[in-house]
């Protein structure tokens, strides 16, 4: 009993590749009786596909007992053949159709360059198109599922243009009635997506080498092997540019920030400052200090009688005639309470991202988280009363919570045709992943700290407000946690599944401490939650690109080495495509002439571009440690369709 298997070289990438890998390996067909095979071939492939359930519309009673239908999706986002036997030479001067193997051991090597972008749109053949759903017995299109009413449009659809046009029409050069394109407006093309699984049939994306050993004889079942492996591609935008640069671009900086305030109403400073009249005795070392004035004459007051003194309630007590200190009523005098003005205490707790934002995982969080104040901060000192440097407790904030969760969205969709019309079907699964959920004991920030933002004028979110806008910025080691776990999927659009992200922050602050955090009624009542939504969180895969892999890109074919037992055929090569980090603008090259003085050879000296391309390189061990990290469930290497 013959037997074949085939096995990927994962040595160098952790069993995890990339765009423009080189992915290599070895096919083992041991034959243990005389086998007939018309060839060997060898695939890459990417599969990506989803499955839904669509509810059943009861037309009648009949109908009522029917189960839901089960419509499956199929894309084939890569795909790549070789044909390893029999070698290339022989088949450019044989016409045979089979070629018998004796019994042994054989070997043969292959190799596929991984590209850049998904060939979905480029697919081919009926063979690559149309599948079997043995579950719900239905002839699956990719990209369509044929229905019940598929054939009887069509044939309604092919007797009305034989009654209009007649038969000699329909079937001559008159109308051309060829069947509607289901495949073509459905494929998008774009950056090849990552391998995703842990969702079941919903949606799924999976990587393998296929080998198919064609046996001649029809009744006898070909031999076929498979190896899965995880595909990761590179941090590129829709310019095949790094989406994370280690130089200085000439793009200018740019943030993307959601803000929401919050307010602390009817508050008391917790110092207040009162302007206490002067003594007597400061008052008189005050008037000493003053010039001499000029003696004012006094006048005598008159003596008053018995019955006048016995009837007066405040008398006048005489004093000696003095120049310096005229004599004064002593009265009594009634301290007055100043009065104490409530105010409000706004702001704003903000989340920043350096624009695009993103995150990775595994990375400690690529965002910040800010107190935002419009008002001066000296409004929160006792600057009126000289002491600037000097709180007054007004702006007195206590963080008390932070929670954080990335929402994860997949969106599917599957196209059913019934000859003449195509409906699309959606479908949407969300998955809270929490990140972080961290719990701080009056954590406290003061908003007389907050400093001036230097792009006031572009972080503002008030159109009326001209002013500058005050920050604090809390601290990264209060949620250093947070971060992605390891087997997250980058985000990605694909011809039936997009994957995509939105992160969730939420604030508890409160503007008094909490004596009893056991006490929910106490933080309730004093815990005021503030909830930033951030859609479009772009997440990362990590991996950007090595000088391997521009060396890799910048091949036009893959080399192959001859073995005795045989001579592949060379791996089909995509269409070359844009190389990633080249700048638009053309650079010429400069030459030097080698010191042996020989003037005919030179040296081309590196372009700017390439100087920038080689600077953003990514470190080997850096780029190794992503690769590594993303891992699958345990059903993406089960189940496999041929």
């Amino acid at each position: 009993m013959s037997d074949v298997k085939v096995e990927i070289d994962r040595s160098e990438t952790d069993g995890t590749f990339t765009n423009h890998d080189i992915i290599k390996g070895n096919i083992t067909l041991v034959v243990t009786k005389s086998i007939s095979l018309n060839w060997i071939q060898v695939k890459l492939e990417g599969v990506s596909s989803t499955q839904l359930s669509i509810p059943k519309v009861p037309i009648n009673k009949k109908d009522r007992d029917r189960k839901d239908k089960i419509l499956k999706d199929v894309h084939k986002v890569l795909y790549d053949t070789a044909i390893v036997f029999p070698p290339d030479n022989v088949r450019q001067v044989s016409s045979a159709k089979e070629f018998t193997l004796t019994p042994g051991n054989y070997s043969y090597p292959f190799e596929f360059k991984i590209p850049l972008n998904n060939s979905c749109h480029k697919l081919s053949g009926i063979s690559n198109k149309l599948s079997f759903n043995l579950k719900t017995m239905d002839l699956m299109i990719n990209n369509g599922n044929f229905n019940s009413q598929f054939v009887k449009n069509k044939a309604q659809k092919y007797y009305q243009d034989y009654k209009s046009n007649g038969f000699s029409n329909s079937n001559g050069n008159g109308s051309n009635n060829s069947p509607p394109n289901f495949s073509q407006p459905y494929h998008i093309t774009s950056q090849l997506p990552p391998s995703l699984s842990g969702i079941g049939d919903f949606a799924n994306i999976k990587y393998f080498i296929k080998v198919t050993c064609k046996r001649s004889s029809f009744i006898k079942p070909n031999l076929r092997a498979f190896d899965p492996f995880i595909f990761l591609p590179l941090d590129l935008d829709s310019h095949n540019k790094p989406i994370v640069a280690n130089q200085t671009t000439e793009i200018e900086y740019r943030e993307a920030f959601v803000r929401k305030e919050l307010i602390f109403k009817n508050r008391i400073p917790e110092i207040v400052g009162v302007k206490v009249p002067l003594s007597p005795e400061k008052k008189a070392n005050i008037e000493k200090k003053a010039l001499p004035k000029v003696p004012v004459p006094q006048i005598q007051p008159r003596k008053q009688g018995f019955i006048q003194r016995l009837f007066n309630d405040n008398p006048i007590p005489t004093q000696p005639l003095n120049n310096d200190s005229p004599p004064q009523p002593i009265r009594k005098r009634r301290d007055k309470i100043p009065e104490i003005e409530m105010k409000n205490v706004p702001f704003s707790f903000e989340i920043r991202f350096r624009h695009p934002a993103f995150l990775i995982p595994t990375k400690p969080p690529s965002f910040k988280l800010y107190l935002v104040s419009n008002l001066n901060p000296l409004r929160y000192t006792l600057a009126e009363y000289g002491k600037s440097d000097e709180s007054n407790g007004l702006g007195i904030v206590y963080l008390q919570k932070l929670k954080i969760t990335l929402i994860s969205t997949t969106i599917v969709s599957v196209i059913e045709t019934d000859g003449s019309t195509n409906e699309y079907h959606m479908g949407q699964n969300e998955e809270n992943l929490l990140i972080c959920n961290n719990t701080y004991q009056n954590l406290k920030f003061d908003l007389m700290h907050c400093i001036k933002n230097r792009n006031a004028s572009q972080t503002s979110t008030n159109v009326n407000n001209q002013g500058s806008i005050f920050e604090i910025e809390i601290p990264k080691k209060y949620f250093a946690n947070a971060v992605l776990p390891d087997y997250l999927s980058p985000s990605f659009k694909t011809c039936n599944i997009t994957r995509r992200y939105t992160l969730n922050v939420i604030g508890g602050f409160s503007c008094e401490k909490i004596n009893d955090f056991r006490n929910k009624m106490e933080c309730d009542k004093k815990i005021k939650y503030v909830d930033l939504s951030c859609p479009n969180i772009k997440v990362l895969s990590g991996l950007n690109m090595t000088s391997t892999l521009q060396s890799n890109a910048s091949k036009s074919s893959i080399p192959r080495h001859n073995s005795s037992t045989s001579t592949p055929q060379l791996a089909h090569t995509p269409p070359p495509q844009q190389i990633p980090f080249l700048d638009d603008r053309k650079n010429s090259h400069l030459s030097v002439d080698l010191p042996d003085g020989n003037n005919e050879e030179s040296v081309l000296l590196p372009t700017y571009d390439d100087v920038m391309r080689e600077s953003s390189y990514q470190d080997n061990s850096e780029h190794q440690r992503a690769r590594r990290r993303y891992q699958q469930h345990e059903q993406y290497y089960n189940s496999i369709d041929p």
